[in-house]
């Protein structure tokens, strides 16, 4: 699906690497960080490589070893390739979906603030949403005034934690975008039950070139166990 740009556009999935897809960078691949566990509690780090626009990452915090796999969007027909029958949530460059989640934004901003103020008493539960516009899978007619999107279910909520805001300028000129990241801890409410905790560290490379769309992510699963 192609859709036309005009005015101010603004979206967590929107414009997410304008005038940065072409930087070079010395990572290679996607890796936890670190990952502990206590007392069946898995806790760490994951960066990852969410650069490309035709690419799902799913993570699976529920396994022992949280794991990461890829699939491909074809642009053909949009559908996915090896879509991994195990997982929690996935991104897509800055967007979220989840496998049957709800999402809540926390007023807190570490993991451990969230858990020491117990679970929050107020407070939004947001499931995934299915639309036509819900991700950008070809960003190469930018100066043509359209992109393409592919249909998909994406969470809202989830996808807050970095806005990227881009609008154009009088006779058609494109703006820099100005990204907005949200380092508040989300918490995601699986369906067996139980819950995570899941905060935004960075949205750029550790090497010396920042390219925007490598993913460095805190996660503390399971919490607040009954």
């Amino acid at each position: 699906m192609t859709v036309a740009l005009s005015g101010v556009l603004s979206g967590c999935d929107m414009m997410g690497g304008l005038y940065d897809d072409a930087e070079e960078t010395e990572n290679g691949g996607e890796r936890i960080e670190y990952h502990t566990v206590a007392d069946g509690v898995r806790s760490g780090q994951y960066y990852i490589d969410a650069t490309s626009y035709t690419q799902w990452i799913y993570i699976n915090l529920h396994a022992d070893q949280p794991s990461i796999c890829t699939t491909e969007i074809s642009m053909e027909d949009y559908c996915e390739t090896e879509k991994p029958d195990e997982w929690d949530f996935a991104l897509h460059r800055y967007d979220v979906k989840t496998n049957g989640a709800e999402v809540m934004m926390t007023p807190y901003h570490s993991i451990e603030a969230l858990l020491s103020a117990d679970m929050p008493s107020e407070g939004k539960w947001v499931r995934d949403e299915y639309s036509e516009e819900a991700i950008i899978v070809d960003m190469s007619h930018m100066l043509e005034l359209y992109l393409v999107y592919a249909p998909g279910y994406v969470n809202k909520e989830a996808s807050k934690w970095l806005d990227v805001n881009i609008g154009t300028l009088p006779d058609n000129l494109i703006m820099p975008p100005i990204y907005t990241m949200r380092d508040n801890v989300m918490l995601y409410r699986f369906a067996d039950g139980t819950y995570a905790a899941i905060q935004l560290v960075n949205y750029m490379s550790n090497d010396r070139y920042q390219a925007k769309g490598w993913m460095t992510v805190a996660y503390k699963y399971p919490v607040f166990a009954k």
